[in-house]
């Protein structure tokens, strides 16, 4: 083999690993990239799963307040209802007694 051809071999050689290098170059950009793009779906996902479970709790915790709401002004009404009651029965020995009291006072 002659200096020429040892040469010529050498060139092709570098040549050769420069493409190679601009080939590895371009595999590690599209896999960073791949990578990254794969990173935001993985976030994306995340935070839809994340607010899902969020509106859910939620949900269900406004329809419990919204129940415990319902038994509080169920209980109240009743209560109500049972003070007035009440004050009619009571509305009859009020009115005979501020009566009684008023002729008392005024026959004296």
């Amino acid at each position: 083999m002659g200096k020429a051809e040892i040469l010529n071999d050498i060139k092709k050689a570098e040549e050769k690993v420069r493409a190679m290098a601009l080939d590895a170059e371009e595999k590690r950009k599209q896999l960073q990239a791949d990578g990254k793009r794969k990173a935001i779906e993985i976030m994306d996902a995340a935070e839809a799963a994340t607010r899902e479970k969020n509106d859910a709790k939620l949900a269900k915790a406004k329809a419990e307040v919204g129940a415990r709401k319902k038994v509080i002004m169920e209980e109240g009404a009743k209560s109500a209802s049972a003070l007035v009651t009440e004050a009619r029965k009571k509305m009859t020995s009020a009115k005979e007694f501020v009566l009684s009291e008023f002729e008392r006072a005024a026959d004296a």
